[in-house]
């Protein structure tokens, strides 16, 4: 079969599918791309390139180990993946208690050899996505040109900097190393290892030690692609593409700056949960923003030169994420949903999220913030796929707005 990523060869541009980390929220991903999918294609075709980080990442090596079935199936697939696990399947609550206890009191009294290496004990999350992906069909697939290349971003513990391990067939060129921004490019056959990798929420899940025979020189330790590079676009520009899909769990805009109120009351100092939530949705947000940003300008000033520079040409931009005035819905879904368990049924269906979010405080907001990412559960992931299949069917009044601007 020929791979449909020769015909870059006859002066059509790729098309990129670029999803951002997101923990459990990765189900809303997955419904927003099923709805986003028919956009990128009417625009551009089905996406040849499929970039991902953390939760991103498995979402982009599911779609592509199951793109034989078509993208439509393949997307459907995805949602049937996050709605049918629970914690269970992600990480062991009893070892994590008793595992991390254990390592705080070895260290606090000198033990040698204690060391606490994560809170929680993600070894179940391995065998779950040894078991749900394909992997077999994954690399024929990439080999037959239905996808021309997957990319996993991660964050090296070694360097600091971010390496982007890429399967792809042989009509995609490997990016050369990004000097401005320390992004790596490393040419690989994709393994569990690597979507671990980019998934390692730094201090919740363990580092990921990869020893890649493909790139034996890359050997050491990954956590999350997240920590530097949430939503991979400029891997995805520097493949080849030349129109990209973005799906993210964070809206495509900043929302607007509060305006402080004459003879306003001190307000408390902001909590752990408050400060935690903050960081986690400029992590998410920041650098996504900025590169849309940037390509929004990048293509107003094309349309302006047009007629200096004709072979100049624009990068198509579809979005998928909440629309500013449904950024909060997420967590509040999650919120809900914990809150209308009984204290039995938290404890024994979904024990971590529950604890973690009593101990660290905070309003509704903030906790449905950091609830949102590990609550692995059916009831939370079915409502976010759901949500995530509106959101991704047309773009809101405000990225509508923000494209209008640029």
């Amino acid at each position: 079969m020929a791979g449909r990523g020769t015909s870059g060869t006859h002066g059509r541009r790729r098309s990129a599918l670029v999803v951002a980390g997101a923990g459990a929220r990765g189900a809303y991903q997955a419904g927003a791309i099923t709805t986003l999918l028919p956009r990128m294609t009417a625009h551009n075709g089905p996406p040849e390139l499929l970039v991902g980080t953390s939760a991103g990442a498995i979402n982009v090596v599911g779609l592509a180990a199951f793109a034989d079935e078509g993208f439509p199936a393949a997307a459907e697939r995805l949602v049937d993946l996050w709605t049918g696990v629970d914690s269970s399947d992600v990480y062991s609550t009893v070892h994590s208690i008793l595992g991390t206890g254990a390592a705080f009191v070895g260290q606090a009294l000198g033990f040698p050899l204690t060391r606490l290496v994560s809170l929680l004990d993600t070894s179940p999350i391995r065998h779950t996505l040894q078991r749900l992906l394909p992997w077999d069909r994954l690399h024929e697939n990439i080999r037959a040109g239905l996808v021309d290349a997957v990319a996993v971003a991660t964050t090296s513990v070694d360097s600091g900097g971010t390496v982007v391990f890429v399967e792809k067939n042989d009509s995609v060129r490997l990016p050369e190393y990004d000097l401005r921004r320390n992004i790596s490019y490393v040419e690989t056959t994709l393994t569990v290892d690597h979507l671990l990798a980019s998934s390692a929420v730094p201090i919740l899940f363990r580092p990921v030690h990869i020893t890649d025979p493909c790139a034996p020189q890359r050997t050491g330790w990954y956590i999350d692609g997240g920590l530097l590079l949430n939503t991979p676009i400029k891997p995805a520009l520097l493949l080849g593409a030349g129109h990209v899909g973005v799906v993210a769990t964070q809206p495509r805009v900043w929302p607007p700056p509060v305006v402080p109120r004459p003879n306003r009351h001190r307000r408390p100092a902001p909590d752990v949960a408050g400060v935690a939530a903050l960081a986690l949705r400029a992590m998410l947000g920041y650098r996504m923003i900025e590169d849309l940003h940037q390509l929004e300008f990048r293509n107003a000033r094309i349309a302006e030169t047009r007629a200096v520079a004709p072979t100049d040409r624009p990068i198509g931009i579809d979005f998928a994420g909440p629309p500013l005035e449904d950024a909060g819905r997420i967590a509040e879904i999650a919120h809900a949903v914990v809150r209308n368990q009984s204290l039995v049924r938290q404890f024994v269906r979904n024990p971590a999220p529950s604890v973690v979010a009593r101990l660290i405080g905070g309003d509704e907001e903030d906790r449905g913030d950091l609830l949102s990412f590990l609550l692995f559960d059916p009831e939370f992931t079915s409502a976010i796929a759901e949500l995530g299949r509106e959101h991704g069917a047309e773009p809101s009044s405000a990225q509508a707005a923000a494209a209008l601007r640029a």
